[in-house]
């Protein structure tokens, strides 16, 4: 049996070190698959926090989620709904994606999860009460790149999972 891009990544996802959630869909009419990514923390230092909608939080813990679109690139514009993701990543239709670049997504990802759980740590710590500050994940299109090249190396063809409808 061949795996497709979406099994690759939900067994890939579950192999990460994170202490929050990770969830894969897809959404089939709309030929994407979303990453989502939850952090949860207990709040220390800092005393108030502001929800989204300007509202203060009373809660002990913040849960902060952003996610990570693929889409198939033939079916699907993502300007739209860029604002609201990470980053966006393309497919090439029902070939899927190269073997490499999910692999780089995962390997980037666990990157990134390390260094935003690292920084969220650092943020809710923060005694600094003097100014609004704002925590986001923030996605390096450089170091994805850079992850991606070196596994593109370590193939000697591309291969491919494809998206499977």
């Amino acid at each position: 049996m061949k795996i497709d891009l979406f099994e690759f990544l939900k067994n890939g996802l579950s192999k990460l070190d994170f202490d929050g959630k990770l969830e894969l869909t897809q959404n089939k009419e709309q030929y994407t698959l979303t990453i989502e990514m939850t952090f949860v923390m207990e709040k220390r230092a800092r005393a108030l926090f502001l929800e989204m909608t300007g509202e203060t939080s009373p809660k002990p813990a913040i849960t902060f989620v952003d996610a990570i679109l693929l889409y198939d690139r033939y079916h699907f514009d993502p300007a739209k709904v860029q604002d609201e993701y990470l980053t966006c990543l393309p497919f090439e239709g029902t070939k899927g994606w190269e073997v490499a670049k999910a692999e780089a997504l995962l390997t980037y990802l666990q990157i990134l999860l390390d260094n935003s759980q690292s920084d969220l740590i650092d943020f809710l710590n923060s005694s600094d009460s003097s100014e609004l500050t704002l925590f986001e994940l923030e996605w390096s299109d450089e170091e994805f790149s850079r992850i991606l090249a070196q596994k593109q190396q370590a193939q000697d063809r591309p291969l491919w999972l494809p998206y499977s409808e």
